[in-house]
């Protein structure tokens, strides 16, 4: 199998592992994935924020919590790497792309803390939303001086960051839905613009639309922090709440909930798929040529629509019509 090929077949292992990795060792279990296509001595990978400094939580492969407190303590202010990766997300930097390796081979850092670590090569990239400011960062190292990261191994870390931080967030997702560990029900259909947040209304993941769907409401604002109406939503008991005439729903769990915007569409106890059957339906085709619309089989299009019409609790092609007229779509 070539590299190409290797890389898709490991961010699809990545995806798939969402819904039957245990979330404690989940990052971890990625982690390993990523080894077998980028060999690494050990890793890290942290979630949080940049400024101010929030760390979520760190997950490490053959990485001692203490070097982390050491790291965290001491050197993170010195690391080259770190404030370079931080500044470019989604671009994957090696020591040599920021300096050359004679000058890192005599910084301070790497003297007292990455050569006597096993930390010869380095490895990183992130994944930041500019909005929210939540992140996630992976570091990958080598303690063979003549083993440096190829060219190739780190372009695969760039096209693998964004399914990383993708498969973390579902991860989170299946966590609040289901309260426990591998097993039980799966996350409602989400619409755009959802968030994974905590009981202080701070942000840990986000999908791309939810910072710019929330900035339309907030002007100007920026995380991780919630606008005080929503802390208060993520605070209190209630789900839902209306804000500047739009609405926003919170999906509770156990110390993580998520949040959506409640669109008439996501009011709709529909899947996605669902949805777009009832559509074409009420818009005038036939359930035939909503099928071909959708390209979907006929069979597929009319058991859709017999669980749209029994979901609803309606009864003809205009009580469906008037149902989604009624809620916006």
């Amino acid at each position: 199998m070539d590299f190409s090929r290797r890389i898709n077949s490991a961010a699809l292992d990545i995806h798939d592992a969402a819904p039957l990795r245990p979330f404690a060792t989940f990052r971890e279990g990625c982690l390993q994935r990523v080894r077998e296509l980028i060999p690494f001595d050990s890793a890290i990978w942290g979630s949080g924020v940049q400024e101010p400094m929030l760390i979520f939580g760190i997950a490490a492969v053959d990485f001692s919590p203490e070097r982390l407190v050491e790291y965290g303590v001491r050197w993170q202010a010195h690391d080259l790497l770190r404030s370079a990766v931080a500044r470019r997300p989604g671009e994957a930097l090696r020591n040599e792309d920021i300096q050359p390796l004679d000058a890192h081979y005599e910084s301070e850092i790497y003297q007292a803390f990455c050569g006597p670590g096993g930390m010869e090569h380095a490895l990183g990239v992130t994944a930041i939303d500019p909005v929210t400011q939540v992140g996630e960062l992976v570091y990958l190292f080598r303690a063979d001086r003549r083993a440096v990261f190829r060219d190739d191994e780190r372009d695969a870390l760039e096209l693998l960051m964004p399914h990383l931080a993708a498969a973390w967030r579902h991860r989170l997702l299946w966590q609040v839905a289901r309260g426990g560990e591998a097993g039980g029900r799966a996350p409602p259909p989400l619409p755009d613009g959802h968030a994974v947040v905590d009981g202080l209304g701070q942000v840990h993941a986000s999908d791309a639309a939810f910072g710019l769907r929330m900035q339309v409401v907030f002007a100007g604002w920026v995380g991780p922090l919630l606008p005080p109406p929503l802390r208060a939503l993520a605070a209190g008991t209630d789900d839902r709440t209306d804000v500047r005439g739009q609405g926003f729903r919170l999906h509770r769990g156990d110390d993580r909930h998520v949040l959506t915007f409640a669109d008439g569409a996501a009011d709709l106890p529909l899947s996605p798929a669902e949805l777009r059957v009832a559509i074409a339906f009420a818009r005038g085709l036939t359930a035939a040529e909503a099928a071909a619309s959708l390209r979907v089989s006929r069979a597929t299009a009319r058991n859709q629509l017999a669980a749209v019409y029994a979901k609803l609790g309606v009864h003809s092609k205009l009580e469906l019509a008037r149902r989604l007229d009624e809620a916006g779509v």
